[in-house]
């Protein structure tokens, strides 16, 4: 895969014109940008405030995105940042029709059916059984920690594999990965949480939202994107989201947006260390992974298995 600096900078471009599209730039949609692209090297002199406050001719910003790579990625992250909260504006559906009027040169409707489905199926899918309220506090905490280390293990394996082109399907997989898990650790304090609740009340507070996912799937283009870049993120992310879901439901769910943000960014700090303690193992799995995960990435590339079975053996090989 060849794409320049140049060519990727513009994808990165398409999607804060997709949160800028209708009109205005919320002050979680700006969080979520700045903390997403914190994670990933910006070309010198390229910070979020200055995409944010920059002119765009989106004509002119797709125009420089030649290759199908690109193509086929900027895609499907702006068609995830618009749709996964359920809510594509139709500023957001007009710049999403520009895009695959723009790109012809593969099957981009297609490829919004497959986005769409794995979206549904990930919805759907469940990594951990129903679990109930625990009132013993030393049991409680010792289960919601081993709950926590396992999908941050899980996470950071399944994130060390950046493969461009179907890099979203595992992107979106550790995101509902994650709502999974906060929903588990909730019930273990007696509180029965929707999805829907969760995103709007939880996730949207500590700005994981859709540009967090369309961003992680647009750096596989970036060369130093590798499977550690990759595999730290995903799981010191999951590590921060499990830490500061337990203060929430140990709070009453009393916590503000303010005093989320913060916890989620020390928590972060404190997964970046309990990684480094795990990661020999993380990347010897990886490893010894790697040749399936290829095999059955190219197995959904190549259409000759669906979302859901690739999603079922996804978690049957980690």
């Amino acid at each position: 895969m060849s794409v320049n600096q140049q060519e990727v900078l513009s994808c990165f471009k398409v999607l804060v014109y997709m949160a800028k599209a209708d009109g205005q730039v919320l002050d979680e949609e700006s969080s979520s940008l700045a903390q997403a692209f914190g994670e990933i090297e910006l070309p010198e002199g390229v910070t979020i405030e200055s995409l944010l406050s920059e002119e765009m001719n989106v004509d002119e910003l797709l125009a420089q995105i030649g290759s199908t790579a690109a193509q086929e990625l900027v895609y499907q992250s702006a068609y995830t940042m618009a749709n996964i909260d359920g809510n594509c504006s139709v500023e957001e559906q007009a710049l999403l029709n520009k895009i695959a009027n723009t790109f012809t040169k593969f099957d981009l409707w297609q490829k919004e059916e497959r986005i769409h489905d794995l979206q549904c199926r990930a919805e759907r899918s469940s990594f951990s059984k129903q679990v109930k309220q625990i009132a013993d506090a030393k049991k409680r905490e010792i289960e919601v920690d081993n709950e926590i280390r396992d999908y941050c293990f899980l996470n950071a394996v399944l994130g060390a594999f950046p493969f461009p082109g179907i890099a979203i399907a595992v992107d979106l997989y550790i995101y509902w990965s994650q709502l999974d898990m906060v929903q588990d650790i909730g019930e273990r304090w007696g509180y029965d949480r929707t999805q829907a609740d969760l995103k709007k009340a939880f996730f949207g507070s500590i700005g994981w939202t859709g540009a967090r996912i369309a961003v992680s799937n647009l750096a596989k283009l970036v060369p130093v994107f590798g499977s550690a870049v990759g595999a730290a993120t995903a799981f010191t992310t999951t590590w921060a989201i499990g830490k500061v879901a337990n203060q929430y439901f140990a709070s009453g769910c009393q916590m503000d947006a303010m005093s989320l943000k913060q916890a989620f960014k020390a928590a972060k700090k404190e997964g970046e260390t309990v990684y480094k303690e795990n990661e020999e193992a993380i990347a010897a799995k990886q490893k010894e992974l790697e040749p399936q995960m290829q095999a059955l990435s190219a197995d959904l590339e190549a259409g000759r298995i669906t979302q859901e079975e690739y999603q079922v053996k996804l978690r049957e090989l980690v």
